[in-house]
């Protein structure tokens, strides 16, 4: 399996509830569970596949990483959003789908407990969705957020997925 560990578990992860639509039911919940900075300059290369596509994710002189806990109810979604850097997701329970702004089919990717993937952030736009019967959580390590600044940016609907 290739290393595809943080885009969906960050997606959700991160996402803050003023990114979900009011028509989607239980709003993803997170809980930063650790934060901090690097005493250290520390550059960071990543390379992974996530939906077919090979990408190689540099970060220079890291910002903050955060460590948060997220929780997506059946039926919830993250909304449209990004990442200031990478994130490493591992889902721990139940099984989520996360589509990419960038795919012209939006087929989505559908991840389960004890799966990981990296979502490449750094404007990589994607919404994590709950389409199942039990509630999802995920475990999302994200790096170079601004210090102080929050885990996920709020990203528009490409227009190529109906029903979101």
């Amino acid at each position: 399996m290739s290393v595809a560990v943080a885009l969906a578990a960050a997606a959700w992860a991160l996402a803050s509830p003023s990114m979900v639509q009011a028509d989607h039911p239980a709003v993803p919940h997170g809980t930063i569970l650790a934060r901090g900075g690097f005493v250290e300059a520390t550059d960071i290369k990543i390379k992974s596949t996530l939906g077919g596509v090979s990408r190689v994710m540099n970060v220079k002189d890291s910002a903050d990483a955060i460590v948060q806990n997220v929780t997506i109810q059946p039926g919830a979604q993250t909304g449209w959003h990004s990442h200031h850097g990478p994130v490493i997701v591992v889902v721990t329970a139940g099984t989520m789908t996360l589509y990419q702004a960038d795919d012209p089919t939006c087929s989505g990717e559908t991840y389960t407990a004890g799966d990981a993937f990296v979502d490449p952030g750094q404007g990589n736009v994607h919404n994590a969705r709950n389409e199942g019967t039990v509630g999802v959580q995920l475990v999302a390590t994200l790096l170079d957020v601004p210090p102080g600044g929050g885990p996920a940016i709020p990203g528009t609907n490409p227009g190529t997925c109906t029903g979101f």
